[in-house]
């Protein structure tokens, strides 16, 4: 049994922005455990919950049973189009995308997502699908593991806990969070705190597991195909990564002309179609961080659709 409740990141904000209420359909790309969904449906609106976790889509099917309202998704935001099909809807009025995992996805051991706990090396938003961080361990070469961590975990030692694992490899698979752990824990020098550093390994297996960053550019790519003109997008990322990612989609489709600085005249044609609704990234207050600390990284980033995207 999972004891940590969910508790949903910058909620109102979020809820204020999709503009939700009657009439209004709403794609809940990352359900989780409904609590965003929640206060969707509370205002009126109807909700596609897309999510890859198992255990998420038994809540969202809980919930559908008592709010009509919901409908429900097993699947990867990355094909919004064909879960709008499967829900027989002709397009959405908002998108929500809270990136990244949750905190009943942390304390469930058996998906492996935490170094805190014992369990499976796992990392897999969808289990029955699929190759494990385990495997990946067991069959990338060293240099593979090492470009790896640093790519998606920014990990400045990834050189080393690299070497470590392919050392231990050979005598024994690193097949659990426990030695995984172990093996960073022996590569990091004397003097730097651990925690830092398995945080950041853990978020690059999980993040090259589930395709994370594949997965967003896909979804950003879409929404033209996905979205009703005058409809609205929220993403929360929690790391670096993501939230460039975001950034750089907004900055270059919100302008009429993407051309380098020096052209003389506009060549590419290209019209802007989305329009930002927040100024730069919106940040969980205090009081929020103090409640609840995993929005202590959260940045969201909202636009609205207003013309047709460029193809």
């Amino acid at each position: 049994m999972i004891a940590t409740p969910h508790v949903p990141v910058l909620r109102e904000e979020t809820l204020g922005l999709l503009a939700a209420g009657p009439g209004r359909r709403i794609i809940d790309g990352t359900f989780g455990f409904g609590g965003h969904a929640s206060g969707l449906l509370e205002a009126g609106a109807d909700v596609l919950g897309v999510d890859l976790d198992m255990v998420a889509q038994a809540a969202c099917r809980d919930l559908a049973a008592r709010q009509p309202g919901l409908r429900c998704h097993h699947g990867s935001f990355r094909d919004l189009p064909g879960a709008l099909c499967a829900a027989g809807w002709d397009g959405a009025d908002g998108l929500l995308l809270d990136l990244g995992v949750s905190s009943r996805q942390l304390d469930d051991p058996g998906k492996g997502f935490s170094y805190r706990a014992d369990g499976p090396l796992d990392l897999r938003f969808d289990q029955t699908r699929g190759v494990t961080a385990a495997d990946l361990i067991a069959t990338l070469e060293e240099a593979a593991i090492a470009d790896l961590l640093w790519k998606w975990g920014e990990e400045r030692g990834s050189r080393r806990i690299a070497r470590e694992l392919v050392r231990r490899r050979v005598e024994e698979p690193v097949a659990t969070t426990t030695q995984l752990r172990e093996a960073v824990q022996a590569s990091i020098p004397r003097g730097v705190k651990p925690e830092p550093v398995l945080s950041r390994v853990f978020q690059a297996l999980r993040i090259a597991v589930n395709d994370e960053l594949g997965a967003l550019a896909d979804v950003l790519a879409s929404l033209g195909r996905v979205m009703r003109p005058g409809g609205r997008v929220v993403v929360i990322s929690y790391h670096s990564l993501e939230d460039r990612l975001v950034k750089r989609f907004i900055d270059r489709e919100r302008r009429d002309c993407v051309c380098p600085p020096d052209a003389p005249v506009c060549a590419c044609g290209h019209r802007a179609w989305v329009r930002p609704l927040t100024r730069g990234a919106v940040v969980a207050t205090q009081a929020e961080q103090d409640g609840n600390p995993r929005s202590r990284s959260a940045k969201l980033r909202a636009v609205e659709i207003i013309g047709n995207a460029n193809t």
